[in-house]
């Protein structure tokens, strides 16, 4: 079941990067330059914000090149790239902004985070949730995230953890009734995979007390076996002594 924060039913890919992205950035009045053009990091957030990632991308990365420390302008540069499936140059921005100071590491992180799990490396994906958490323990999509990362990779009790952790932080969230019915079907199949376990533990005991009854049986047959066999030789045969001397004819 997908419930990753801020994606459409049935829409192309992810937008959970640029919702999270848009919640912590406000876009500035726009810039001019001497010339009375607007800036490349206002004319690129321009184009960004009329779903124009790709005229977008262009100027922001101008912008980021300009001037590094543009937090806003890194980040929506990442998230132009995302948006154009370019997700190798999308991390790679976003891990340059999380390793910058700045009060937006948990967003640079997170983003990268979606930007792993778009690709399907869950692994990654989760670890970098992680870091977004340590940066941020309050940051409720975070844990959201982590969460469907756990359940991809079959991490059911984690699973469970970051969503009940989810609904501590948000339990407003239009999710929140859908989750809770996951964390209840959760809760059923890590019952059922305790009783599955328990059973499978019990036959495999009764199983090895079988195999030990067997061999102690072998054991004890052999033994009697050999006890037999010595028994038979102790008695011996009877041998014929001949006493007499032997004549010989003349």
């Amino acid at each position: 079941m997908d419930i990753w924060l801020g994606k459409s039913r049935g829409g192309s890919g992810p937008r959970h990067a640029l919702v999270a992205a848009l919640l912590c950035l406000a876009l500035p009045a726009t810039t001019l330059s001497q010339t009375g053009a607007a800036s490349p990091a206002s004319e690129g957030k321009r184009l960004f914000l009329e779903n124009k990632p790709s005229e977008a991308a262009p100027l922001l990365a101008r912008a980021v090149s300009a001037d590094p420390a543009d937090e806003d302008a890194r980040l929506w540069l990442g998230i132009a790239y995302q948006q154009l499936g370019r997700y190798d140059d999308a991390i790679a921005t976003f891990r340059a902004g999380a390793a910058r100071p700045g009060a937006r590491r948990h967003v640079f992180l997170f983003n990268m985070g979606n930007c792993y799990a778009a690709q399907g490396k869950m692994v990654f994906a989760e670890e970098v949730y992680g870091q977004a958490i340590e940066a941020r323990p309050d940051f409720a999509p975070a844990f959201l995230n982590r969460a469907n990362a756990r359940m991809k990779l079959e991490s059911l009790g984690t699973a469970a953890e970051d969503y009940r952790a989810y609904l501590g932080l948000d339990p407003a969230s239009p999710q929140a009734d859908e989750i809770r019915r996951l964390l209840d079907l959760i809760a059923r199949d890590l019952a059922s995979a305790e009783e599955l376990k328990a059973l499978e533990e019990a036959q495999r005991l009764a199983e090895e007390a079988a195999r030990q009854a067997l061999l102690e049986e072998v054991a004890r047959a052999l033994l009697e076996s050999a006890q037999d066999t010595t028994n038979i030789t102790a008695g011996g045969e009877d041998v014929q002594d001949y006493e007499d001397d032997l004549e010989l004819d003349d």
